[in-house]
């Protein structure tokens, strides 16, 4: 079925279209990276690439960007020009003025009209009722609205009368609003502890430079009491350093069909200590929110389309909510090192897709996305739902799996051969092959210690419901494993595989799931196996070195591994290695030799691995005895 994508133009104002969709063969939309040459498929027949600019952003879509550096050639956090005053437009960024106790504001950028100060009564008549000579009839205060690096504030005072100026101040400042009850917004008091204080000030315009600070969100300047009037003509902030979150959110992306997501690309930078998530969202209608009007009965509300909501009073709104019966949330961040090609973990077939960045700078360190690159196909099923079983097992230990795929397949549904299965268990030998609880004729296609692609007889829509069982060895390394599924048409080459949604795929299994817990009694972090335990370096080429193998299981990150070898008397011989290892099966080899590369003396020698796991140290020992 032929679909047009619809991308509003903000030169132009005006849908734009573009070529159909192939009723089959891959799509490619690309944001951003316009100076790039396209992907190699794109040269390939029946392939659609689409180009789009990182700047053609239409609300009415869904797009949206929020405090981010954005042009043709990439997207990036927002820095702060240290020249450039924030305070006249803090309400645009969620901040407000909170008013002195005038009729005037001092933070709008207009320094001819002045906030000016009577003589206080306290400081007029009698010292005895001031304190520390501030009052709150003297404080400008503002709120940002969100955590900024103050690198300095300007005080404008006198400029019509230098005998107005502004003799004795103070600043304070909090990552947070100081207040806890609303009615002091208008009238705060000088709080402390400042950061700054200037006494016996002479100068029309001040710049007072600010301490180093985590983020700044309220800043408030204390006037001391006086018995001269003054004038204060304007209040200025400058920032510096990056913004504390950017986000850049697509427009919605209309497929015209449902579609199997591929792969999601990209290209850019991550700088040490900060942070670059990358999210997608799928959904079967053109909008993730739904929008509510109250009807005039009561509490009673009605929904109404984004644009009729945008036209409606205050009191008419009923409130936005997120529309989870067509929309799912936000994926889990994709790893960035993954750039150069990972699965789109949203839910397929779906019609709709949408992609989210932020960044979170740290410091001087940011980060900078070139583009982003999603791979789709025509499904080759309307649905495929997946589950494991057993869906428990002794972790490190050699076990029979079943992996078992319910297709829906409709009369314009391609039907696939092919079958993935991911994981992150080791994976061992394939046994079996079902359809339909019939053993078929099988090949194994591909195999590595994770991942697995077996062929089998091409289903069509004839098949629709007939259980896919692969039966296979493996050996659950992690608590919560996860068998990862895909399939495919080998006939269209081009195509994107189609995912495998966990679910109920059969009642002859119980499970419903698609991860592995591990049996309580087997779960532990590290286990070691050694051989030979008797070691002849004699140059022969039997036994000349040692094999110092370890599984880490169950750990939730990389752990720092030490492998040494000790003589009996507690002198360490040799460190065979020290890093950081995660999940998985490793083995270090020993030739027999010490620090220096000399070979030990004959002898027993004491072998020790341990990891440093979950704020514990698990290790594990034995004996090697060294002959000539």
């Amino acid at each position: 079925m032929a679909a047009l994508f619809r991308l509003s133009i903000w030169s132009l104002s005006l849908w734009a279209s573009f070529a159909a969709i192939p009723a089959s063969g891959l799509v490619i939309y690309r944001l951003g990276g316009e100076a790039l040459d396209p992907p190699p498929e794109a040269d390939q027949e029946g392939v659609e690439f689409i180009q789009l600019s990182w700047t053609n952003l239409e609300p009415s879509l869904g797009g949206k960007t929020v405090d981010l550096d954005i042009d043709t050639a990439a997207i990036r956090p927002l820095e702060r020009d240290p020249n450039f005053n924030i305070a006249p437009g803090i309400e645009e960024h969620g901040g407000e003025h909170v008013r002195p106790n005038v009729n005037v504001e001092v933070w709008d950028g207009d320094v001819s009209v002045a906030w000016v100060a009577a003589s206080y009564l306290c400081g007029a008549l009698s010292r005895f009722f001031c304190v520390d000579d501030f009052g709150r009839q003297g404080t400008a205060n503002i709120n940002l609205g969100s955590p900024y690096l103050i690198d300095r504030i300007r005080i404008i005072s006198g400029l019509t009368d230098p005998s107005k100026i502004v003799r004795t101040f103070r600043i304070y400042i909090a990552p947070e609003l100081p207040w806890k009850n609303r009615s002091l917004i208008d009238h705060p008091p000088p709080y402390s502890p400042w950061v700054v204080e200037v006494r016996d000030n002479r100068e029309q315009i001040i710049d007072i430079p600010l301490p180093p600070q985590e983020g700044t969100t309220f800043v408030q300047v204390a006037a001391s009491e006086h018995r001269e009037d003054w004038e204060v003509n304007e209040i200025e902030i400058y920032a510096k350093g990056f913004v504390e979150q950017s986000t850049y959110i697509s427009n919605i992306l209309d497929f015209g069909q449902p579609m199997a997501w591929g792969n999601l690309r990209w290209s850019g930078h991550q700088d040490p200590k900060a942070r670059v998530f990358i999210q997608t969202r799928s959904g079967q209608d053109d909008d993730p929110d739904l929008f509510w009007r109250f009807t005039g009965r009561g509490d009673e509300k009605t929904a109404v389309s984004r644009s009729e909501y945008a036209d409606l009073a205050v009191g008419e709104k009923a409130g936005i909510g997120y529309d989870q019966a067509n929309w799912t949330f936000w994926s889990a961040p994709y790893a960035f090192a993954d750039s150069s090609g990972t699965p789109i973990v949203s839910l397929s077939p779906r019609r709709y897709l949408q992609l989210k960045v932020d960044f979170l700078p740290q410091d001087d360190d940011g980060g900078q996305v070139n583009f982003l690159e999603v791979h789709a196909s025509p499904p080759v099923a309307t649905q495929l739902v997946g589950e494991v079983w057993p869906v428990e097992a002794a972790v490190g230990q050699p076990q029979q799996f079943t992996y078992v795929v319910r297709p829906t397949l409709g009369g314009d549904s391609g039907g696939f051969d092919r079958l993935e299965v991911a994981t992150a268990a080791r994976l061992g030998s394939v046994i079996q092959v079902r359809i339909g609880d019939e053993p078929v004729d099988y090949a194994v296609e591909e195999a590595d210690l994770h991942r697995l692609v077996v062929s089998f007889p091409r289903l069509t829509a004839q098949d629709s419901g007939a259980l896919v069982e692969v039966v296979f060895e493996a050996e659950v390394l992690r608590y919560g494993s996860t068998f990862s599924a895909r399939v495919w048409d080998s006939a269209l080459p081009l195509e994107v595989p189609q995912s495998v949604q966990g679910g109920d795929a059969s009642p002859v299994y119980e499970g419903n799931r698609v991860w592995v817990a591990t049996k309580a009694e087997h779960q532990g972090v590290l286990q070691v196996r050694v051989a030979p335990t008797v070691l002849t370096p004699n140059g022969d080429g039997r036994n000349d070195t040692v094999g110092l193998g370890y599984d880490l299981l169950e750990l939730t990150g990389p752990a720092s591994v030490e492998v040494a070898l000790w003589d009996l008397s507690g002198r360490r011989v040799r460190q065979v290695y020290a890093g950081r290892d995660d999940v998985g099966a490793y083995e270090r080899m020993w030739d027999g030799r010490d620090e220096s590369g000399r070979l030990v003396p004959p002898g027993l020698y004491l072998y020790r691995v341990s990891v440093e796991a979950d704020h514990q140290t698990v290790q594990q020992a034995g004996l090697l005895h060294v002959v000539y």
